[in-house]
């Protein structure tokens, strides 16, 4: 799972399907969230999640690390 740059230095795109609404944004107090979106959004320094076509787009908490990040991403997600 390849995180890939945007214009905003706090937030990344991953390319994937997926079936959530799109132009949805999901955060850690969201309600009834199952899948992927679940997993992201409890990894620590992930802030929401924006719900694109075909693409999520995760935003960081400011102080946190995008490497950090991506390393609990591929811990996480190295089992599935």
């Amino acid at each position: 799972m390849d995180l890939i740059d945007t214009p905003n230095p706090n937030a990344k795109k991953i390319l994937i399907e997926h079936d959530y609404e799109i132009a949805i944004y999901i955060n850690k107090d969201s309600q009834e969230v199952s899948g992927i979106a679940k997993q992201l959004i409890e990894i620590d320094g992930i802030e929401s999640i924006f719900t694109g076509p075909g693409f999520l787009t995760l935003t960081k908490e400011e102080s946190s690390d995008w490497n950090i990040i991506n390393n609990n991403i591929l811990n996480k997600f190295d089992t599935i």
